[in-house]
């Protein structure tokens, strides 16, 4: 991994390109966190204020502002509806699943129902093994969650995301990287906007890890450890 001797500037979060922005229209800016008046999520949608300190954990939220700005909103959005609901400022299950996403997601967006039934029942082995070759071509995981980046700084067994699951036409894999983030990130704010997002029971885990190509050593016996890849409860 390239070796870097800061970490972002306030000055260099304002100057990159595009400018996300909260759904009222705000352009957002990135903010020393003793600077806010508001709690977290009231500064973005009042101020469009993001509170980012100078380490992994913020930077990489910083830049899933950037790669999913539709989507960001979205929940900082869903946050103050749910906090405007009489007794909304605690931790219910609509936070808590957006919390989840938010801090450890990721989008799975595949055009094979089947597949999506196998991570669904927890069938590892034939998910990863025996559909190897389906990942990338009728299958992907794209990290959402900012949690999920800084623990892939030194990944080691046991990393588990909660994924939302996106059914896609085949000629969605046809498209270049950019442009499939770019249609999962309005999909997802619209299901956001739509109230899809109501409990952290829709969001199945995912051992990443078992995805073909995110870890080394991916053989059977790999696959086969139930301490990792752990069988859906009866």
């Amino acid at each position: 991994m390239q070796q870097f001797d800061r970490f972002p500037t306030h000055a260099d979060w304002d100057a990159l390109m595009p400018v996300p922005h909260t759904q009222s229209g705000i352009a957002l800016r990135f903010v020393d966190p003793d600077t806010l008046s508001h709690y977290y999520e009231v500064e973005i949608t009042r101020l469009g204020r993001v509170a980012t300190r100078p380490n992994w954990h913020d930077t990489f939220n910083a830049l899933v502002w950037h790669a999913f700005p539709q989507a960001k909103a979205a929940l900082n959005a869903l946050h103050l509806r749910q906090m405007a609901v009489p007794g909304g400022n605690g931790r219910g299950p609509v936070r808590d699943a957006a919390t989840l996403f938010d801090e450890c997601g990721l989008i799975v967006a595949s055009s094979d129902p089947h597949l999506l039934t196998l991570q669904r029942d927890h069938q590892w082995a034939t998910l990863f093994l025996d559909n190897r070759t389906a990942w990338g071509q009728s299958v992907e995981a794209i990290s959402f969650g900012h949690a999920n980046y800084e623990a892939l700084l030194k990944p080691f067994r046991g990393l588990t995301g909660k994924s939302w699951q996106i059914a896609v036409t085949p000629d969605y894999f046809a498209l270049p990287p950019a442009a499939r983030i770019a249609y999962l990130d309005g999909r997802i704010a619209a299901l956001i906007d739509a109230g899809e997002l109501t409990t952290p029971r829709q969001l199945p885990p995912l051992p990443y890890l078992g995805i073909p190509g995110w870890w080394p050593q991916q053989d059977a016996a790999f696959y086969a450890d139930t301490a990792y890849f752990r069988p859906r409860r009866s």
